[in-house]
């Protein structure tokens, strides 16, 4: 268990891109049974990529307030006053809003289990050497702040908070795949929908 631990949270940026690569290609390759009408088409679209806003401002959110201070402070303030893990549900709203505009029902539980096995994991790698270096600090912070669901009532923020401009950037940048990876996909069923694209086999 150890070394899976340790496996998932030393690789998840690239367990998650393969993870993309092989809806990216189902979709390539195949076409939802479910083929909605125009209207019904639009407002899946919608509410997707509004999903998919809300995990990239989210996940920015969360990133500014570890920009130059991940596992060397223990952050309890902003989104980190709510949940623990919130760059994690944030992005699991992205990756619920990436399965719907795919209107591929076995596509978006297939994304969301695989998020509910993996995730877990990197969770429980993190948590552990952040106790290892903040102790008692953690534990009365975990014991107090829920994991994954976010308690709002518990909201606190600072008047001010110092964050790294170098590292903030770098977070600004990588919270655009969320509306990237949307638009590729989007791509990828209007290619069928116009029959450019076979279709060589339908997913339910």
């Amino acid at each position: 268990m150890e070394q899976l631990l340790s496996f998932t949270k030393r690789y998840r940026i690239l367990l998650t891109r393969i993870l993309l690569g092989i809806v990216a290609l189902a979709i390539l390759l195949s076409g939802p049974v479910w083929r909605p009408g125009p209207a019904a088409s639009v407002a899946v679209d919608l509410a997707a990529f509004i999903l998919v806003l809300t995990a990239a401002f989210g996940r920015l959110w969360a990133l500014s307030y570890i920009s130059g201070h991940k596992t060397r402070d223990l952050i309890t303030q902003g989104p980190y006053s709510v949940v623990r893990n919130p760059l994690y549900f944030f992005s699991l709203i992205g990756a619920v809003g990436i399965g719907m505009v795919t209107k591929s029902v076995f596509i978006l539980f297939a994304v969301m289990a695989a998020f509910a096995v993996y995730y877990p994991l990197v969770i429980r790698a993190e948590e552990k050497h952040l106790e290892l270096v903040h102790g008692e600090g953690f534990r009365g912070y975990k014991a107090r702040v829920p994991a994954f669901l976010p308690r709002f009532s518990a909201y606190a923020e600072p008047a001010e908070y110092p964050v790294n401009a170098r590292y903030f950037r770098r977070a600004f940048f990588s919270v655009m795949w969320f509306p990237l990876i949307y638009m590729i996909f989007l791509f990828l069923e209007r290619l069928h929908t116009a029959g450019i694209a076979p279709v060589l086999m339908r997913i339910p």
